[in-house]
């Protein structure tokens, strides 16, 4: 167990920051989508959605891993990884954010215009705020999966959790004890995320 926590470390981080990304990237995406101000930009965003949505995350973290360098960008493998959870995640939180704002009484933005905020103040100031409840669970879900998500980045060579229990497997040539042990470190920080999240739906949005 020792042996992985350095995985572990950066398993958190890479969570930590796709989070970061992931979530601001979405919320603003999902503005975007219900606002009605940029039709050009829906479409993009709604294609967007759909591509990352409708294909699987380690096709995705391949084409970011070779296309980047095509493109005149080179990244360790490390922000390689992170780019790609990011905009994965980004994408579901587009369609929390747009999901939760739509289930909001459209009452409220009526009243909010006709006061005088424009659309987007509309949706930033009000809806948004009331759909934040909302949206807590299926959020706390994308985060889970999001943590469990960077396992895949072994297939690029990042040193997270389970490249970590390979490297060890590789070694000692035990493999059950070491998924095993792998598994209880995941199990412990989504459980830990679960339950802050839970605290935060209850305290905060009761």
């Amino acid at each position: 167990a020792p042996k992985l926590f350095d995985g572990l470390v950066l398993t958190l981080q890479l969570s930590a920051l796709t989070a970061a990304l992931g979530l601001s990237t979405g919320i603003v995406l999902g503005l975007f989508r219900v606002s009605r101000v940029l039709p050009a930009l829906q479409v993009i965003v709604k294609g967007f959605v759909y591509f990352m949505r409708g294909t699987p995350l380690l096709v995705q973290i391949y084409m970011v891993f070779f296309l980047l360098p095509r493109l005149g960008l080179t990244l360790s493998p490390y922000w390689t990884g992170v780019a790609a959870l990011s905009l994965h995640m980004a994408a579901y939180v587009t369609e929390i954010t747009r999901s939760a704002i739509e289930s909001i009484h459209p009452g409220q933005g009526e009243a909010a215009v006709s006061v005088g905020l424009t659309r987007f103040q509309t949706l930033w100031i009000v809806q948004l705020p009331q759909a934040a409840k909302q949206m807590v669970p299926p959020l706390t879900n994308e985060l889970a999966s999001t943590i469990k998500n960077t396992s895949l980045l072994s297939v690029i060579a990042v040193f997270e959790l389970t490249k970590a229990g390979n490297s060890i497997i590789q070694r000692e040539f035990i493999f059950f004890e070491v998924f095993f042990v792998v598994a209880v470190y995941y199990l412990i920080v989504v459980q830990l995320v679960t339950t802050v999240a839970n605290v935060l739906e209850r305290r905060v949005f009761a």
